[in-house]
């Protein structure tokens, strides 16, 4: 494997694989790695017949966090903003170990499947600095009072762990997830994805019912949505599910 290509770009028909491949620092989160990884996400909005997202790490571990003498706030922060925002849906795939910087990527992905025996933690508290970057996204996914026992202590925990937070999905195999990821509408799974990043449960009850009610409304004269009713009622699959 190419070491000098900071991320490992594949297309595998409906799925787009993106793999850190910074083995020799265990995929420490530089500034080239984390510019080819944002621009590849920003691309793939473009692509027709994409479905999801795989993230990985080459190596023995997924990601031992940002590489501290080689990365700027800013790239992390826009790196965790454009998988959050992706129209297409994500996965991270962890193995051996995800820490830091890590942690904030596959909380900004909307699963994180995982291999036995992985390592998760925020270790930045035991060298001195805060995990502050990647806190609105671990959020996301943690609760707020696990968040500062995890974030005081920097301890490391397992899957067992991972999973009882809410980090893990519960089915650990890849394929039957990219399997039930594509019986869903493509365009209803980018509109779920951008109502679940809106600010929208923080507006008063009114202006929410409003807002909603407008989106079901546009959806519903959809083609999509009219191609999956009309599935339902003729009793066969709809035309987005390729076996």
């Amino acid at each position: 494997m190419d070491t000098h290509i900071p991320l490992i770009v594949d297309r595998s028909g409906p799925i787009l694989n993106l793999t850190f491949n910074n083995p020799s620092k265990k995929n420490a989160l530089n500034s080239e790695m984390m510019g080819a990884m944002t621009a590849a996400i920003e691309e793939s909005n473009n692509y027709q017949g994409l479905r999801a997202i795989v993230i990985r790490g080459e190596g023995s571990i997924f990601c031992s966090g940002a590489d501290i003498n080689a990365w700027e706030p800013e790239q992390l922060q826009l790196l965790l903003k454009t998988i959050t925002e992706c129209s297409i849906p994500t996965i991270a795939m962890v193995h051996g170990a995800c820490l830091g910087g890590g942690m904030g990527v596959i909380c900004a992905c909307d699963f994180v499947l995982s291999e036995e025996n992985t390592k998760f933690g925020f270790p930045e508290i035991r060298i001195g600095m805060i995990p502050a970057v990647i806190l609105p996204y671990v959020s996301r996914k943690i609760h707020l009072s696990k968040i500062r026992e995890l974030f005081i202590t920097g301890e490391r925990f397992d899957n067992t762990m991972a999973y009882s937070l809410g980090i893990l999905h519960h089915n650990n195999d890849l394929n039957d997830l990219i399997y039930s990821i594509k019986q869903g509408a493509p365009k209803a799974q980018k509109n779920v994805k951008l109502l679940l990043n809106s600010n929208i449960l923080s507006k008063s009850i009114h202006e929410r019912d409003v807002e909603l009610a407008d989106l079901i409304s546009i959806i519903k004269n959809d083609q999509e949505c009219k191609e999956g009713l009309d599935s339902f009622f003729e009793n066969r699959k709809p035309n987005w599910v390729k076996e």
